[in-house]
């Protein structure tokens, strides 16, 4: 994939699954995930706990995220992946997301830049790259990211 002179080429699709968001405070959004995959050309496994988003709640509504996760692989290292990011959020998509519809990135901007820490020899590439994430999917207890390695 290339655009405007930045490439990029797919690192892993991540599905999260997450309970419900609870407002901790009028700015700050807790989400706590609950497990999840992730699987791309070069590693695959599942999310393991701890891990959620602290998302802060702009004047505007938006969303500006604050994840972190853990993540083993399948076959048994540990990857620990934290990202900030973009939810543009109104009062319509709050209110069909809260009401359990599922949206899409034709619905909704959300956009992260994912980094990753590991001590694995074998994913310690991980280490050194910049990735950005895009939503795919949003609702009902699941979030679906297809993740890019910028080159």
């Amino acid at each position: 994939m290339s655009d405007g002179g930045i490439e990029s080429k797919f690192l892993m699709s991540i599905d999260i699954s997450f309970e419900p968001p609870v407002v901790a405070t009028p700015g700050l959004v807790v989400i706590n995930v609950t497990g999840g995959s992730f699987e791309g050309p070069q590693l695959k496994g599942d999310m393991i706990g701890p891990g959620g988003d602290w998302a802060r709640v702009q004047d505007n509504g938006n969303w500006k995220i604050d994840a972190r996760l853990a993540m083993r692989t399948d076959d048994g290292e540990t990857i620990y992946c934290y990202y900030g990011g973009v939810v543009r959020m109104t009062e319509e998509l709050a209110a069909r997301s809260a009401a359990g519809e599922v949206l899409t990135d034709a619905d909704m901007y959300l956009r992260s830049a994912p980094n990753f820490e590991t001590s694995s020899e074998k994913y310690g590439w991980l280490n050194d790259i910049m990735a950005v994430g895009k939503m795919t999917r949003f609702g009902a207890g699941q979030l679906n990211y297809q993740v890019y390695e910028i080159l």
